[in-house]
């Protein structure tokens, strides 16, 4: 049985076909809450979010990450593409969880609404927050929650708490 095919993987997965200008191909993504970003806009924010988040200029930040000025205005941007690595040097540096880069021009990756998307990142800043043990006891007590399916019709193959 050769499985699912292209075409059944992209409704599955949820995905829809974009033209970016930066690839040759079509890219599948999945429907964000607002007008989907291109990656080189995505990549503009990255760049910029995080450092103006620190309130870093730019010539302070490029050589902690090996870089000139120049290079990383090149992230800035979008004239150079970010890499994952490169991305997290940039948390490490900066001190940052990749969330607080990544939720901003990704909302739709935390949850199916954009509500259920703002609780989720809300309850990861508070986690952020606490110390070892605190996240020990509350990993505790969440692995004795029960999950079991919802039964409704719209919410079918989700799963909540049992009471």
């Amino acid at each position: 049985m050769a499985g699912p095919t292209f075409e059944e993987w992209i409704f599955q997965l949820g995905l829809q076909q974009i033209h970016d200008p930066h690839f040759d191909k079509p890219v599948y993504r999945k429907p964000s809450f607002g007008e989907l970003e291109l990656s080189a806009e995505i990549e503009k924010k990255i760049s910029t979010s995080a450092r103006d988040r620190r309130k870093i200029p730019r010539s302070k930040l490029a050589p902690m990450l090996g870089l000139s000025d120049q290079v990383y205005n090149r992230y800035e941007n979008a004239v150079s593409r970010l890499t994952v690595s490169r991305l997290l040097h940039i948390c490490e540096v900066l001190q940052i969880s990749p969330v607080e880069i990544l939720y901003p021009v990704a909302p739709h990756l935390w949850g199916e609404a954009e509500s259920e998307a703002e609780v989720r990142k809300s309850i990861i800043d508070k986690l952020e927050l606490f110390d070892g043990p605190t996240l020990a006891a509350i990993l505790g007590f969440l692995q004795h929650l029960q999950i079991k399916p919802i039964v409704n019709g719209d919410d079918q193959g989700a799963a909540q708490a049992a009471p």
